[in-house]
């Protein structure tokens, strides 16, 4: 009975800490993702009822390798208008910046798409308006199952893939041609993501299979054209000002 009361002691205070570090992140500002699913009053109702829709966990999986590739060329671009190199722009770890928490108890948590840390002081300096477009970015967050986003699952294991590729990203020449170093540098991308993929899916693991399902999670569809594009799509949007008038709402 003691070491059961010291296993719901040692809970709490985990649950506690992990409410103080979603408290201790900058808040940002509640905006849809570009591809997201237009506002219909028809089928979300309210506005808050749309940015706190829960989405399917495989679906979310999937969008957090296509908006990752988006998200480097979206830090080429800003390395270019700056002069920051693209490896020093962002570093890895801990979110420092979240949109909105679930609002629907712990069972579904509000899980970041770009899951990196801190953004380079001098950005702000540089460009207000790019920094703030690249903090409200960074704290978009999904709500989905609890099982997506916990730190010894799937989530975690892609949180910390999200971290830990951020130079081998900024190594990708989103303006150049795919060929042929750009899709090995891409392939290299790929490979790693989907073997947590299929670490998990495969695993027989009855709450892996509550959160992927194999035929769901496009990851195992889209190649390095697509994602190559997504990432030229990003570098785009920033060149063509789209990127600050969708995301800094100063």
């Amino acid at each position: 009975m003691a070491a059961l009361w010291v296993k719901c002691i040692q809970l709490f205070v985990f649950c506690i800490a992990i409410d103080s570090i979603a408290c201790a992140r900058k808040p940002t500002d509640v905006l849809s993702d570009v591809c997201s699913t237009a506002f219909s009053e028809g089928a979300h109702g309210t506005r808050e009822g749309y940015s706190k829709r829960v989405r399917d966990p495989s679906k979310h999986i999937s969008t957090r390798l296509v908006r990752y590739f988006w998200f480097g060329g979206v830090l080429q671009a800003i390395s270019e208008e700056t002069g920051i190199a693209r490896d020093k722009l962002v570093t890895g770890g801990a979110s420092q910046f979240q949109d909105q928490s679930s609002g629907r108890g712990r069972g579904i948590h509000a899980a970041h798409v770009i899951r990196v840390g801190t953004i380079n002081s001098q950005l702000k300096s540089k460009s207000d308006s790019l920094n703030r477009a690249l903090q409200n970015f960074i704290g978009h967050t999904q709500n989905v199952l609890r099982e997506a986003n916990v730190w010894h699952g799937v989530g975690g294991d892609i949180d910390r893939y999200q971290s830990d590729k951020l130079t081998a990203l900024a190594d990708v020449d989103f303006t150049g041609p795919l060929e042929p170093t750009n899709r090995r540098k891409v392939e290299d991308l790929i490979t790693p993501f989907r073997e947590i993929i299929d670490k998990y899916v495969q695993s027989g693991d009855a709450q892996a299979k509550t959160v992927l399902e194999e035929d769901k999670v496009t990851v195992y569809c889209v190649g390095p054209m697509m994602l190559f594009e997504e990432g030229k799509a990003g570098y785009d949007m920033v060149k063509n000002g789209d990127f600050v008038k969708h995301y800094d709402r100063a």
